[in-house]
């Protein structure tokens, strides 16, 4: 062909790379559009790492219920957010200590064992211990005690916060969807930009912003059931995929007024680097603007979080993305939420792989 006579081999297939890449915007609106969801119930399992008393993560049990899925809960007992992926291998779980966030707000006095249920509810369980531990245990046992089969979909959240950019490597929310994708199972993560600490409780009021983040996630749901063509949907098939194996959803919640939720629509982003803080080590944490506003004025040394652009005492500057596709610059601008196609491994891609041959001499 023309494209073979003027450019070598090894060329070409790095044309051909970088055009299947720029595709995949495209394959993920597809996911969201065409790929078949079961027309019965999901099985799903919620985990995250700010406890089972969140807000957030009730809300989002009780709406997905009320909308006909069978869900279950498996996260911490205590708040470990930015944990990351930490496991503490070959550890049995400990008691309790009744300090624990929803220990308190359970009542759960020290000395409580440290893998449980909720005595308010059989299907939320908690583990004294990291997010991804918790996690796993409802992958390993808990969905198969229910079940009798891997959840249909993991989500993990909505989080007291965001995870954009370069700081989800830090985040245990960000890393229970990296666990579940390696597992094989259709997951996704949702953070909401509101970082207030809300606990559930029976009476939590309709209009409360838990209740608008949890109807956002059913919507997303729902926009991929209502594409399912009617006939397809009248065949009762059994369960397919949700999504590609090996591909999760990074999902991002702007802030927004009180009963705006439902006018945000919905688009596809990808992670890059940008975050509204970045985690930098201070060799005082009282030279960080952040930890001294938040209380935290020691002249010691600790991380601390800075935004993207900061340049540090060290003169070291923080990594700033300015691309506005990335996820953490569109859901700043507060008029979508931000969905990012996620790979379970750190894997480079195939044009990287070329060059590190080509520098191999192979």
């Amino acid at each position: 062909t023309t494209l073979q006579r003027r450019h070598p081999p090894e060329v070409i297939r790095l044309m051909r790379t970088n055009f299947r890449a720029s595709l995949l915007p495209a394959v993920v609106c597809s996911t969201l559009a065409t790929l078949a969801l079961p027309a019965q119930a999901l099985n799903i399992l919620l985990c995250n790492d700010d406890g089972i008393s969140a807000a957030n993560l009730r809300a989002l049990k009780q709406q997905l219920q009320a909308a006909g899925h069978s869900t279950i809960v498996a996260a911490p007992i205590d708040n470990q957010s930015g944990r990351g992926g930490y496991i503490a291998f070959l550890q049995p779980v400990p008691s309790l200590t009744g300090n624990e966030r929803s220990a308190k707000t359970l009542g759960l006095p020290a000395g409580t064992v440290g893998v449980g249920t909720d005595p308010t509810d059989p299907d939320v369980h908690y583990v004294n211990g990291t997010p991804v531990a918790a996690c796993l245990y409802g992958i390993d046992v808990k969905a198969s005690e229910k079940w009798g089969t891997p959840p249909d979909l993991v989500i993990s959240g909505p989080n007291e916060g965001n995870n954009t950019g370069h700081i989800n490597a830090s985040s245990g929310t960000f890393n229970n969807l990296l666990y579940a994708i390696n597992r094989g199972l259709p997951a996704m993560a949702i953070s909401d930009a509101a970082t207030s600490q809300v606990n559930w409780a029976p009476g939590l009021p309709p209009t409360s912003r838990a209740f608008e983040v949890a109807d956002l996630v059913v919507r997303l749901l729902d926009e991929v059931l209502d594409a399912k063509p009617p006939r397809q949907r009248a065949e009762r098939r059994p369960i397919r995929r949700l999504m590609p194996e090996g591909l999760g959803m990074n999902v991002n919640v702007p802030l927004f007024a009180t009963g705006t939720g439902t006018s945000l629509r919905f688009a596809v982003t990808h992670v890059g680097v940008a975050t509204a803080y970045g985690p930098a080590f201070y060799a005082r944490l009282s030279d960080s603007p952040l930890a001294v506003a938040s209380g935290v004025n020691y002249p010691l040394p600790g991380i601390s979080l800075a935004p993207g652009g900061t340049v540090l005492p060290s003169g070291v500057v923080v990594p700033k993305d300015g691309d506005p596709r990335a996820e953490g610059n569109a859901v700043a601008r507060g008029d979508v939420v931000t969905i990012s196609p996620v790979q379970g491994l750190p894997e480079a891609s195939r044009q990287y792989e070329l060059w590190l041959k080509s520098r191999l001499g192979r």
